[in-house]
């Protein structure tokens, strides 16, 4: 994967700019050269509504110059911040679980304990449901404010904790206050969990009064109160912390760091291929943002939602095997590594903004509904985004959260204010192919074209590797192979296309795709050799309403590998057919373990393949000429379960 220390984080310019609100918030008398703001950042409006802007600190001078969101592992390098921002969680867990500014309160909009925040009520939609939208096309704009949301409590408990450290070092904490914004972990850059928020239980931290040791807030979340979840008939009732791929050990669940980053850097080629894909391909919002079947092209595609359920489904645990809160939608955002992982789709969300600046529209139909929402309620920019007020009288909509800077937050690809208007979508593609194209087969083959053909090329070559078959070949190795697999500068992708109804299993459902032989147990099957991927249906039983979701599984940097060592000749329709009859494999999971694929309702499998044409400099994309299906592998509406040439 591509190497950390490789990415370049921009840094943006702070100043101690006051905070913005539908109403003016009083402020204290400036000390030290910064202002103080009086009482909480979110206000109870006269009608009794809370109202929220983000945090506004930091801004500026220029026009649209805010603070960046950094990756996780960017934060941690700073130790002044990354303290501020474990003292605020810390905080902001320490509070009365029935108020709604807690953090169990901010978590619980997103599913359990199914009752009204803000007396925002369920009204027509579902009452045993969460506010959030899933498989559904607002899943993206949603998730902006309610990240905003939570970004200004931390905030607010950082700048209260900063005000309690004692002179010399309250100079230094005020310092990097401003500018202190929530985290993102970039799985699709380096796919394993870091140290600082999956391996260590307790962390030392410096607090107004000296060090301590304390629970790691990012490690795990611990409830003071379950009776909230007495309804709840699952295991999660009875848990007094968050879990991530958890064993059990005389009746106790316990998170397990070593498996669970193997599962990820096994996903992490898959990951990577279709973050790029998505980013430089996709121009529809309602595919980009949404698993549920896009009604308007009428094929399966990809979305960051469905590479969102991988992620959630790999942290909650092994096929057949005891389960962590990520694999639950309504216990998910309790754990930590929820924010961190939302704050990332919301950065490929604004990313993809950027690249598509006209791109950002739709019109289409709830499939499934939530806690205020009915299904099959038209969906629009305009329609609210329940429970996020705006105003005392207006909900927040996709038009109002379409710019990140609203909040007062942007990310390192994004932080454009001083690049000029008709240079922004070059720019940004540009960081695209630096963070994830070099990983990829487009910038692998892209690479490897501007190197010479190396002595004894065409042979089988056995580099030193232990890297995932769906991650590509370094280009030094695939310079001997160029002239079979690039024409004129264009090659073939090959990818898997999965669809499957949302209710097939009454709950999560996972699709595995393999090339070759497939482990007997399924607990092995995120780690083995021969997986190159799989689609996720996340879901809750309560939840399941009939629908077609689709995803897809990227095939060609497999492939590659396999050019690499004599078992495939090249990438054309001809020469690849054959072989992926004979070696794709397909396994289906569910909660209990392996199920039989031919009672999986609507269940298709297909395998298309793609003329692309190679990117012409690093700020370009490359261009995909459209998809034809080369294999029906599985169509269970029509019988169809052995793998035949179209």
């Amino acid at each position: 994967m591509v190497a950390w220390s490789s990415l370049k984080w921009a840094v943006a310019a702070t100043c101690a700019a006051g905070l913005t609100q539908v109403e003016a918030l009083p402020a204290a008398a400036s000390r030290d050269g910064t202002m103080e703001l009086s009482s909480g950042l979110l206000r109870r409006q006269k009608n009794n509504f809370y109202t929220f802007s983000g945090v506004q600190q930091g801004l500026g001078p220029a026009p649209d110059q805010v603070p960046l969101r950094k990756e996780i592992r960017e934060m941690i390098q700073n130790p002044t911040e990354f303290n501020l921002f474990l003292l605020a969680l810390q905080r902001f867990y320490q509070m009365p679980q029935k108020d709604e500014k807690s953090f169990f309160g901010i978590a619980g909009i997103h599913g359990r304990p199914f009752k009204p925040w803000d007396n925002v009520p369920s009204g027509k939609g579902d009452a045993k449901s969460g506010y959030c939208t899933h498989k559904d096309v607002l899943f993206l704009p949603w998730h902006r404010p309610y990240l905003a949301l939570y970004e200004q409590l931390v905030w607010e408990h950082a700048r209260d904790i900063v005000n309690e450290f004692p002179e010399p070092k309250k100079a230094a904490y005020k310092a990097v206050l401003p500018t202190l914004r929530i985290p993102y972990w970039d799985w699709a850059v380096n796919s394993t969990i870091p140290d600082e928020v999956g391996t260590f239980a307790t962390i030392k931290i410096d607090t107004p009064k000296g060090q301590q040791t304390i629970p790691n807030p990012l490690y795990s979340y611990k409830f003071t109160d379950l009776s909230e979840f007495s309804d709840f008939q699952s295991p999660y009732a009875k848990m007094n912390e968050t879990v991530r791929y958890p064993q059990i050990v005389d009746g106790v669940y316990s998170s397990q760091i070593d498996p669970l980053n193997r599962v990820m850097e096994n996903a992490a080629g898959s990951l990577t291929n279709t973050v790029y894909k998505i980013l430089t391909t996709y121009k529809d919002f309602s595919g980009v943002s949404t698993s549920a079947y896009n009604r308007h092209t009428g094929r399966p595609v990809d979305s960051f939602e469905s590479v969102h359920d991988n992620i959630h489904q790999a942290i909650g645990g092994p096929i057949g095997g005891p389960s962590g809160h990520m694999t639950d939608i309504s216990m998910a955002a309790f754990d930590p590594i929820f924010w961190l992982h939302h704050t990332n789709i919301d950065r490929l969300f604004a990313i993809w903004q950027e690249v598509n600046p006209t791109g950002y529209n739709f019109s289409s139909t709830s499939s499934f509904g939530t806690f205020t929402m009915d299904s099959e309620t038209p969906e629009s920019l305009d329609t609210p985004l329940t429970p996020f007020h705006q105003t005392g009288t207006a909900f927040y909509t996709s038009a109002t959260i379409a710019r990140t800077q609203k909040f007062g937050y942007t990310y390192p690809e994004t932080n454009d204010w001083n690049i000029p208007q008709q240079d922004r979508v070059k720019s940004v593609i540009a960081a695209i192919n630096r963070i994830y194209g070099q990983d990829t087969p487009a910038g692998a083959l892209s690479a490897a074209l501007a190197l010479p053909v190396p002595p004894g090329s065409n042979l089988p070559v056995m580099f030193p590797t232990n890297q995932p078959l769906n991650t590509p070949p370094p280009p030094s190795v695939l310079a001997g192979y160029k002239k079979s697999v690039v024409q004129d500068g264009k090659y073939y992708e090959w990818t898997t296309e999965i669809q499957v109804n949302h209710a097939s299993l009454n709950g999560n459902v996972r699709v595995f795709i393999f090339l070759g032989d497939v482990p007997n147990q399924p607990n092995q099957w995120d780690t083995s050799k021969s997986f190159l991927g799989s689609f996720s249906v996340w879901t809750m039983k309560s939840n399941s309403h009939d629908a077609i979701v689709h995803g897809t599984v990227p095939l060609t940097s497999a492939l590659l590998n396999k050019i690499v060592s004599s078992e495939v000749e090249n990438l054309k329709r001809e020469t690849v057919t054959p072989y992926l009859l004979k070696n794709l494999k397909c396994k289906v999971a569910g909660p209990n373990g392996i199920v039989d694929i031919k009672t999986i309702a609507d269940l298709k499998v297909s395998v298309s393949y793609a003329s692309v044409t190679l990117p012409k400099s690093e700020s370009d994309a490359p261009t995909w000429d459209t998809p034809e299906v080369a294999i029906n592998m599985i169509d269970v509406p029509k019988g169809v379960f052995t793998p035949v040439q179209n």
